[in-house]
């Protein structure tokens, strides 16, 4: 089944609405997709997955590109998740690491609410109550939470022990091995 991507403006929000399966097949029409709106200057993105049945870990693994794309200078927001996508996110260890909403209207919301200017990266301070942690001081604030999800470290950064095929197979979900 093909993969269909409707693309709506919504105020400074680029709503995609996807229909279809994201797996193999067809998570490199959403790849190119969001790779076109990212240099076109798209930073805000809400993904509404109403419409998709299924999702493989190369599904996963775009979304987490999109996510890693805009992180420190935009937002991504995943909305109605269907109970079988959202089993596939929460077995991967995904869940955590993207903002998931209800539905459609109450992601655009939050984001509406969290919304201000995309130059200036929010202080701790000054950072709405549902934004991610503050960026670690070395490396990259959603590759420290995947690593600190998959057990290659700790919290405060140091290296814990890790199973070796659950680092092996998150590093070709997350495209270590892409040509």
């Amino acid at each position: 089944m093909a993969l269909t991507i409707g693309e709506e403006q919504v105020g400074p929000v680029c709503l995609l609405v996807l229909a279809g399966r994201l797996d193999t097949d067809t998570s490199a029409d959403l790849e190119l997709a969001t790779q076109d709106l990212l240099q076109a200057g798209h930073r805000r993105f809400v993904i509404d997955l109403a419409g998709v049945g299924y999702v493989s870990s190369a599904g996963l693994r775009v979304l987490l590109g999109l996510a890693k794309a805009v992180d420190g200078g935009g937002s991504l927001r995943l909305a109605a998740l269907n109970a079988g996508v959202r089993q596939v996110f929460d077995v991967a260890g995904f869940t955590p690491l993207f903002r998931i909403h209800a539905d459609r209207a109450d992601a655009l919301a939050r984001e509406a609410a969290a919304a201000g200017p995309l130059e200036a990266k929010p202080t701790p301070a000054s950072a709405p109550a549902e934004a991610a942690p503050a960026q670690p001081a070395e490396g990259h604030a959603l590759a420290a939470r995947a690593a600190t999800l998959l057990g290659a470290q700790d919290g405060s950064g140091t290296k814990g022990k890790a199973d070796p095929e659950l680092v092996a197979a998150a590093a070709r979900l997350l495209g270590a091995g892409r040509k």
